[in-house]
């Protein structure tokens, strides 16, 4: 149950001098390319891992498995201010730990929803003080509900929910805590929706302005399964532990705003070397953070980036870790393709192709839970994959979940 009962001006004590270190670094480094300068001088004065790198050569490319295996030679010595340790979530692998100065934690945790307000268009007027503001949902268990101000949104609520067991009580703290803006990845939500429909909310209590999801793809059919219920657009961010907020798309847009003043994106090329522009897998080199560096870092995500002659980015495409091709043993298909035929057949919750060298495909599928003839979803599930992939006769599995509780979603595993 969350607690509203809070003070918030002891708890906006805590946040003000993380606050006025951000203000120092950001007047400072006034554009993305101050912030850059700025940046390779810290590498190379203050982090042991860069010291004697040569800069003539160009940074080089580092991944996870540097910063597991030598994380102290990513840190930069002794500063003035508390630090701050964060760790991922491990959901695609061994958990990383990451070290924040007070301006970075001051910037992943309040500075990012005034950047989302801004690229969202959100009136200022729409966060008020003391009222909910943004709605953070997560079914990861053993988390705590909490609530915290959001200075940056004009000391307006962030209240941290972690699902209920019963669906009568989720709907019942959603008529009470409705902010503007729900947030929490695409499963998470859906899990809440499958929550208020089970409690016999067949439209959400309330609408929001704005769904904000972050940390794992937004499919197509998922993005309408939300913006339908909840009858408010959807904002897909790019946010990490290793680089904060690293992109958003426009409310229902499709290409992703870098923000230049967090982050410098790059792409691997053909022969897997940096690149401002193309498509490949994103190089990631955070600007901001200044305890644990991240210089030209492996995401692990595959995008299509520009950069114009200013500077400024933007992705054209973003399909994270999802394979963009499908290989079937008798044929292969586009995700997208296979999206469009099989996510949005109705009564369909959600699916994930298996491809792991078997002689027949596996396709995991659930119903939802409204959904009162699973037998016949089977049945359209079958048919469509017969159109979809003559001669194929892949073998369906139905499952009640496919994405365990606090895991990433993955469709197509090859």
């Amino acid at each position: 149950m969350i607690n509203s009962d809070v003070t918030i001006a002891n708890a906006l004590d805590e946040v003000s001098q993380s606050r006025q270190a951000w203000e120092e670094r950001a007047s400072r480094t006034a554009s993305p390319a101050t912030a850059y300068e700025e940046f390779l001088t810290h590498l190379s004065t203050s982090v042991p891992y860069y010291r004697d790198v040569d800069a003539g050569a160009g940074l080089p490319v580092v991944g996870r498995a540097d910063h597991q295996d030598h994380g102290d030679r990513f840190r930069a010595g002794p500063t003035a201010g508390r630090q701050f340790r964060i760790s991922s979530s491990g959901t695609t692998g061994r958990p990383l730990e990451v070290t924040l100065d007070e301006a970075s934690w001051y910037a992943v945790n309040y500075h990012f929803f005034a950047q989302i307000r801004e690229l969202a268009g959100l009136p200022r007027d729409t966060f008020r003080r003391g009222a909910p503001g943004v709605l953070f949902v997560s079914n990861k268990p053993g988390r705590p509900s909490f609530v915290r101000p959001l200075p940056s949104l004009d000391d307006a609520l962030y209240l941290r929910l972690q699902l209920p067991d019963a669906a009568a009580d989720t709907l019942a703290l959603l008529r009470k805590f409705q902010a503007p803006v729900l947030y929490g990845k695409p499963t998470y939500l859906l899990d809440l929706r499958t929550a208020l429909i089970a409690a016999g909310a067949a439209q959400a209590p309330w609408q929001p302005q704005l769904i904000l999801v972050s940390g794992e793809p937004l499919h197509a059919d998922d993005r309408e399964r939300l913006t339908g219920y909840f009858r408010a657009p959807a904002m897909d961010a790019l946010a990490s532990t290793e680089g904060g907020l690293i992109a958003a798309t426009a409310p229902n847009g499709s290409e992703y705003h870098v923000f230049g003043e967090n982050v410098r994106l790059e792409v691997t090329d053909g022969s897997g070397d940096p690149s401002p522009r193309g498509r490949g897998e994103l190089l990631l080199t955070n600007l901001v953070n200044r305890s644990t560096v991240f210089a030209r870092y492996r995401t692990g995500d595959f995008a299509e980036l520009e950069t114009a002659e200013d500077g400024t980015q933007r992705l054209l495409s973003l399909r994270g870790r999802e394979p963009q091709t499908v290989p079937f043993r008798t044929g292969e298909l586009s995700t997208h393709e296979v999206t469009q035929a099989v996510g949005f057949l109705p009564g369909l919750a959600d699916f994930r192709f298996v491809l792991t060298g078997a002689d027949r495909a596996l396709l995991l599928w659930s119903p939802e839970a409204s959904c009162t003839d699973p037998a016949a979803l089977e049945v359209a599930l079958r048919d469509t994959l017969a159109a979809l992939l003559p001669g194929e006769d892949p073998q369906l599995e139905r499952c009640t979940r496919i994405t365990p509780p606090g895991g990433k979603k993955r469709r197509f595993l090859l």
